[in-house]
């Protein structure tokens, strides 16, 4: 009895039922001698760990009769309680450039009865060359998925006669006509083409769609057609809730592993031009599908078979980049067109790999490595794309900001509540203002991005990109931090969010957009509550906190 107690713990399944010692090596030496698969059952101390990682890192928010599992998403597990709020409605409500084509979705995925012929949905060449133009000025700088000197030769080809353009080039146009319709403003929209912006997205995202079916893109091993359906994607962050962009970008994911860009010896026997070129693609589906997950309320956690080992886009020029060149050229030290899609994969990279690799800092339990690590990278990334690089040039300003933010939003986990061993200790008013003032300059980046006005043909990629958790976790401070100079300030940029930002007080009662809603309302009451006990001045309602009452108050009638 003593040897089989003794070695319960550690020995194999076919040790165990033959009662006799294992010696506790995977496999065992008994399974060797008899062929066996070796295995073992899991500790109980294994599975009660397990257990409690899952009621740490996963949990059940209910909005009405809705039920969303979050996991390892820190955005939405500081939410849950908006979420769960009364005012809220039970369901989510597409607002109106949402609901167009809805019905057409699902028969987009699972093969449609009729399609109208995509064929008659083309522009006119004048129309056609317009909206090229705006997705090389405003979409192709931001996102890099195609190779904009040899697209640009197949549509000035295809102007002639778009009837006779093969069908995965005609996917990969209805895409960039619909993204660059999406990229305009409805004063541009206007102007340009002479037609309200929801009719043309109307007409391409449907085109897009068409297209995609033709070509049967679920089977699909062509990259021109992996390029339409993800600047697809990248149009529908506008177009359609969180939930099913998230889905669609899984799809995406699995139609890229499919053809190998998730490997680098996948790309071996190919060209250097088509091997990056899956290397650029590859990368922007990570980004896509890890945005969408955290708006979702999807895990965060990247799993290493599914990242894959594909190397980072070099650096460089679309002009350097020739379909017949026999190697790629050396990556540049100075800025190039590409440098902002660069600074977002090595950030992008980096935070993988810290949820990845064992041996990285954890910021809540060795914060000085951590904050010393996220210094090494500021340091990476200045070198290796930023040194040189003339601030002047939009793009160019874009990607400092970007950088500049990254780093903030970085330096700011070490100090985030979510991330302390009790999540229901009260904070010092020294950590809360500390919290408060690191918030606010995250939050300043995206105020100076939507001020800024050469950068506002990027302004339909920034607002996809807005830092939701810190802007929570800025809403959440001045719940507990009411008054002073600091609150004031951030009161005004919170406005100023909201006045950028029209869908945070949607039609569509995105959930997010609510909870969020329903957090700024919280913290201003806080603030009134507070002054009216001091017996202060109580603060007159800021815009935003007007409209977010009106519309509850316009909730709560239906």
């Amino acid at each position: 009895m003593t040897d089989i107690k003794t070695t319960r713990g550690h020995s194999c399944t076919a040790c165990q039922h033959r009662k006799i010692r294992c010696n506790g090596q995977s496999p065992c030496a008994y399974c060797i001698k008899i062929g066996r698969n070796c295995a073992r059952h899991p500790r109980a101390t294994q599975s009660r760990t397990a257990a409690a990682q899952g009621r740490r890192e996963g949990q059940v928010v209910e909005s009405g009769d809705q039920r969303r599992y979050v996991e390892d998403n820190k955005l939405w597990t500081s939410l849950s309680g908006e979420l769960g709020d009364t005012t809220s409605p039970p369901k989510d409500q597409p607002s109106p450039a949402k609901r167009m084509h809805h019905s057409a979705q699902t028969n987009f995925i699972f093969g449609p009865q009729q399609w109208q012929s995509p064929d008659t949905l083309h522009p006119s060449a004048v129309q056609s060359f317009k909206l090229f133009q705006a997705f090389l000025t405003n979409v192709h700088p931001l996102t890099k998925i195609v190779h904009g000197p040899s697209v640009q030769e197949q549509v000035l080809g295809a102007l002639g006669d778009p009837y006779a353009m093969e069908a995965d080039l005609e996917c990969l146009i209805f895409s960039i006509y619909l993204i660059a319709v999406v990229s305009l403003s409805e004063e541009e929209c206007r102007a340009l083409l002479d037609e309200p912006k929801e009719e043309h997205l109307a007409r391409y995202r449907y085109a897009t769609e068409a297209a995609l079916s033709r070509v049967d893109f679920l089977r699909s091993t062509d990259l021109k057609v992996l390029q339409a359906f993800t600047l697809y994607l990248l149009a529908l962050r506008h177009l359609a809730d969180n939930d099913v962009l998230w889905l669609l970008t899984g799809l995406a994911t699995r139609m890229a592993q499919r053809m190998g860009l998730h490997r680098e010896s996948s790309l071996q026997d190919l060209s250097p031009f088509d091997a990056e070129m899956r290397r650029r693609v590859w990368w922007q589906i990570i980004i896509l599908d890890g945005r969408a997950a955290q708006v979702s309320g999807a895990s965060m956690n990247p799993a290493a078979h599914l990242m894959g080992d594909t190397k980072q886009p070099a650096n460089i020029n679309d002009g350097d980049l020739v379909p017949s060149m026999s190697a790629l050229p050396a990556a540049s030290a100075s800025a190039t067109d590409t440098v902002f899609c660069s600074v977002r994969i090595e950030i992008g990279v980096w935070m993988m790999q810290q949820k990845l690799l064992p041996s990285s800092p954890v910021p809540n339990q060795d914060p000085e490595r951590f904050l010393k690590s996220v210094d090494e990278l500021e340091q990476k990334v200045h070198c290796r794309y930023l040194r040189n690089i003339d601030s002047e040039i939009p793009l160019n300003s874009l990607a400092v900001s970007l950088a500049r933010s990254a780093f903030a939003q970085l330096r700011l986990s070490v100090c985030h509540p979510m991330r302390q061993r009790d999540r229901n200790a009260e904070l010092s008013q020294a950590r809360l203002g500390m919290i408060l003032r690191n918030s606010l300059e995250v939050i300043r980046y995206d105020v100076l991005a939507h001020t800024t006005k050469t950068l506002r043909n990027f302004l339909w990629h920034i607002s996809s990109f807005f830092p939701y958790e810190t802007f929570v976790l800025l809403l959440t401070s001045l719940s507990r931090m009411v008054s002073g100079d600091d609150a004031e300030r951030a009161w005004d940029v919170v406005n100023e969010v909201y006045e950028h930002h029209p869908m945070f007080t949607p039609e569509s009662r995105d959930s997010l957009h609510r909870a969020l809603g329903n957090l700024t309302l919280k913290s201003w009451d806080r603030r009134v509550s507070d002054a009216r006990a001091v017996g202060s001045e109580i603060p007159q309602d800021l815009p935003c906190i007007r409209t977010l009452r009106f519309q509850r108050g316009v909730s709560d009638e239906e």
